[in-house]
């Protein structure tokens, strides 16, 4: 992770010492990295949940907070911390993933372009250098279209143009559709013209 990414960890009721403070700063910043960017806070949290009765009781939950997104939470339940963080880091990783990833599809993520400084040119620091992504992974794509062809140079518009639109939003229920479509046939026309006769 970057930096300026809030990393907290919390316990409750489980001793998480110093090595394993530090294998969680290194994991997390190996596998959410790529996305520091769009990262505002980590928190790992671990907890006793079943007390003396031993057994399998330390809970770890991983909840990272995306900027424009909702948070996304993970959880495992394992004999010890090490155990549970070890299970979960890979899993947050494709959890991240997959939630920015649909949030781009359904286009309520724009891609983000690194600062100058971000990505290492402008700052001196040679420590934020590895946490930004490369900027190859920036290049901005066109978005796609299925319309757009009506300033052809051509008298006629194409068929593809004068097609329904794979872009167009079905507004309403398929309820309320096919009851328009009934409305709308001829037999219902008929039946309609004879009433007002």
């Amino acid at each position: 992770m970057a930096p300026s990414t809030a990393l907290t960890i919390r316990t409750s009721g489980v001793a998480v010492d110093t090595d394993l403070r530090d294998h969680i700063r290194l994991r997390l910043g190996w596998r959410l990295g790529k996305f520091a960017l769009r990262i505002k806070r980590v928190t790992v949290r671990f907890e006793d949940v079943n007390g003396p009765r031993g057994g399998r009781d330390v809970s770890c939950k991983i909840k990272v907070v995306i900027s424009s997104l909702a948070s996304v939470v993970v959880s495992e339940v394992a004999g010890d911390a090490r155990e549970a963080f070890d299970r979960l880091d890979g899993r947050v990783e494709r959890v991240v993933r997959g939630e920015i990833q649909r949030a781009r599809e359904r286009g309520h993520l724009d891609r983000i372009r690194p600062s100058a400084k971000v990505a290492g040119r402008g700052d001196t620091n040679e420590e934020a250098a590895p946490a930004a992504p490369s900027p190859r992974n920036f290049t901005q794509r066109p978005r796609k279209a299925t319309v757009a062809l009506e300033a052809s140079a051509r008298a006629r518009p194409s068929r593809k143009s004068t097609r329904g639109s794979a872009n167009r939003a079905k507004h309403a229920s398929k309820l309320a559709r096919r009851e328009q479509r009934r409305n709308a046939s001829p037999k219902a026309r008929r039946s309609r013209a004879r009433r007002k006769r």
